[in-house]
């Protein structure tokens, strides 16, 4: 009796004491009364299932992938855990997210990311995931004509199009504002800023390693078509490369018809040790979708992108974005379709869908400045359809085709005859939300290699890729 009875006031304690410390603690307000704050949050578990990710049958070095978790081969769960507070003012705001990045294991889970493993450890990157951290920032103040923001939340120059001159929460100044419905954005971009110690006599250099980008857009709003002129001013040290990029951007909702396109123009210089390289070189993406009704949703589109044809010449005609944000587009964009990770086999990097990574010389751009000068550029031809099955069974299918735009420059280097057809990728995503808050969904992405591939790499090179990735996604 004894027992029972001390049994139950240990119950009722574990029970009673989380209420009575809640209401010691009290509320949590904010410190300025004329502020109000939102908490939000995502947790995204990717299993993946990946089969001949480098086209062939058997192990090679380039028989894996890799996402914003790390390096992924045959099976991996990618886990990004999110949470953040925004928040509002008369004349000020904030945005701040924590984010978590990794393959899911007890070490990542517990210690924070694994960086002791992978491949990419043998290349003394040790790159395995991220650690728990600030994701993403902005602290912005309102004078009225315009509002200057600072932080490193996601910025872009041509996201709402084809995504291939940039998209990226690289640290910012910005300044934006509005003349009527017509929105304007410049922006100072620190990509790279590192100082390096150069050689015996400690000589110290703050220049040679950094990369600046100096952005505006405008985007005129013509009765609900976005027209959109762009600029940025690309000063990469850390590539000798200065660049110029001029283009324009439209999108918008005509009828059933929704048509976006872009067209940008590089041109700069690059100049190395022994050499002054010209750069001149164009991006473009169309397309165009037709809604015909909740379920069906039509879409029709390209890219192309110049490639370079000589490696040894003065002039660079491969066409090296900021960054490329292909991966989340409105068209063609999907999270986890094979094409936008980084694929060795295929010469792609992550958030990318072009081929710049192939090549032998140092370009002027691109995802942590891996661009190739001598980049063989890319042509896509692609359809797709989406829609609402019902009010909570969507889907996505995609088919597109790949091919080289210019592999002269690849087959001097590699001293044999190059087919220009890369591929075709087939995607299906279904998803299922049961409320809001959570849904499951599945990718399956399939590449069928072209003789491209197979030239390049070897006649074991054949094999179809499979990746399939199962989506379970909580928000709120």
């Amino acid at each position: 009796m004894k027992k029972s009875l001390i049994a139950s006031l240990l119950v009722a304690s574990l029970i009673f004491l989380p209420f009575t410390a809640m209401a010691d603690l009290g509320d949590v307000i904010a410190k300025s009364k004329d502020i109000e704050i939102n908490m939000f949050g995502s947790l995204k578990t990717f299993p993946h299932f990946i089969e001949n990710a480098d086209f062939n049958s058997d192990d090679t070095r380039y028989d894996f992938i890799i996402d914003e978790n790390g390096t992924m081969e045959n099976h991996a769960v990618r886990t990004e855990a999110r949470i953040g507070w925004d928040a509002k003012a008369d004349d000020w705001d904030f945005m701040i997210i924590l984010e978590s990045d990794f393959n899911l294991n007890k070490a990542n889970a517990d210690r924070g990311a694994d960086k002791t493993a992978g491949y990419f450890n043998q290349m003394d990157t040790g790159f395995t995931g991220e650690d728990f951290g600030i994701e993403k920032l902005n602290f912005g103040y309102n004078f009225g004509p315009c509002k200057i923001n600072t932080g490193w939340n996601t910025k872009f120059l041509d996201i709402m199009s084809g995504g291939i001159l940039y998209g990226d929460d690289h640290p910012y100044i910005g300044l934006e504002g509005a003349f009527g419905k017509n929105k304007w954005e410049a922006l100072y971009i620190i990509v790279q800023d590192d100082i390096s110690n150069q050689g015996a006599g400690g000589v110290i250099d703050g220049d040679s390693l950094d990369w600046r980008v100096y952005t505006l857009r405008v985007g005129f709003d013509l009765n609900g078509f976005t027209l959109a002129p762009l600029y940025a001013f690309s000063d990469n040290e850390d590539r000798s490369a200065n660049v110029h990029y001029m283009g324009v951007e439209g999108y918008g909702k005509l009828g059933i018809f929704t048509p976006r396109f872009e067209f940008v123009y590089a041109t700069g210089e690059q100049t190395l040790t022994n050499q002054d390289l010209d750069i001149s070189a164009f991006g473009a993406f169309a397309s165009i979708e037709a809604g015909i009704s909740k379920a069906l949703n039509v879409y029709v589109g390209g890219y192309y992108l110049s490639g370079d044809d000589d490696p040894n010449d003065d002039d660079i005609e491969a066409f090296n974005g900021i960054t490329n944000i292909g991966r989340y587009t409105p068209t063609f964009g999907m999270e986890n379709a094979m094409i936008y990770r980084y694929v060795p086999a295929l010469g792609t990097h992550l958030y990318s869908n072009n081929f710049n990574v192939l090549g032998s010389k140092a370009g002027y751009g691109g995802i942590s400045n891996s661009s190739k000068a001598d980049a063989p550029g890319m042509i896509m031809m692609g359809i797709g359809a989406r829609g609402c099955l019902t009010d909570q069974l969507s889907y996505k299918t995609q088919v597109m085709y790949f091919a080289f735009e210019e592999q002269g420059a690849l087959e001097q280097v590699a001293g044999k005859s190059i087919d220009d057809e890369v591929g075709i990728e087939a995607d299906l995503q279904l998803t299922y939300s049961f409320n809001p808050h959570f849904s499951i969904g599945n990718v399956i992405a399939v590449f069928f290699p072209g003789d491209g591939v197979e030239d390049r790499l070897g006649p074991a090179f054949d094999e179809t890729a499979y990746v399939d990735t199962i989506e379970l996604t909580w928000q709120f």
